[in-house]
């Protein structure tokens, strides 16, 4: 496989003096492209904010983030933002969609500074079928259930075609059986050779991805990879 993401010695510091918290400590990480990654960890190890430094929503204080060969680190913000645009597609576990806005409208939002097409709706409503929800496009999305506000958001960090799909906590609203509808979309969308990584708490997710035959799973501690998994894996 190709290499797409390399992480070298990266560490990611808030605050000053002495109230300083080290929230990535000195991290060394390949993934390749096509890979399913989970990240699990306990609250406050570093998880999401990995996740932000490699969707370019942070910097690292120290250390060199490469990806597809690019170093993100030292980009101006421009060139962030058209890797952001262009490369990253993110899901939130709050799903972050606008209620005055119906469905289709919001998978439509992270191209509207761009302009929409017709050809942006076309794509707009596949995607929307793609994730079981063809028929729901011009519903408000007050109206849709945590699970189909949560399929929205996937089709809307879809819509720009992004090579890595960054998941945060995305079953986290979510009951069992929902959270684990969400992910296997995820994967089967991810097989179609996206890179997906998904932070999550929840071991059940773990055990899905592990028994991919293009899962891995990354466990973090104080910032810290490990290689020893400190959680028990459940079935779903």
């Amino acid at each position: 496989m190709i290499q797409l993401i390399t992480l070298k010695n990266v560490s990611k510091i808030y605050g000053e003096e002495r109230t300083t918290i080290k929230a990535l400590d000195g991290i060394n990480l390949e993934i390749e492209e096509g890979k399913i990654i989970t990240v699990m960890g306990p609250s406050g190890s570093g998880k999401s904010t990995l996740l932000n430094i490699l969707g370019a929503m942070d910097k690292p204080t120290s250390g060199e983030v490469l990806v597809n060969n690019i170093e993100i680190g030292s980009l101006p913000e421009r060139k962030l933002s058209n890797y952001r645009k262009s490369q990253v597609g993110f899901i939130f576990q709050n799903f972050y969609l606008l209620p005055n806005l119906n469905v289709i409208e919001n998978v439509l939002v992270p191209i509207v500074p761009f302009g929409i097409s017709e050809k942006d709706r076309i794509k707009a409503q596949e995607l929307l079928e793609i994730v079981g929800l063809g028929d729901r496009a011009n519903t408000k999305v007050s109206k849709l259930s945590g699970g189909e506000s949560q399929r929205v958001a996937v089709a809307r960090a879809l819509i720009n075609e992004p090579k890595l799909i960054l998941a945060d906590e995305p079953t986290g609203n979510l009951d069992s059986e929902t959270g684990k509808s969400i992910v296997e979309l995820l994967i089967n969308l991810a097989e179609s050779g996206k890179t997906l990584i998904i932070v999550t708490h929840d071991p059940r997710v773990v055990s899905l991805v592990a028994n991919h035959p293009l899962g891995e799973s990354i466990w973090i501690k104080d910032g810290k990879l490990s290689d020893q998994p400190t959680y028990d894996l459940n079935c779903w």
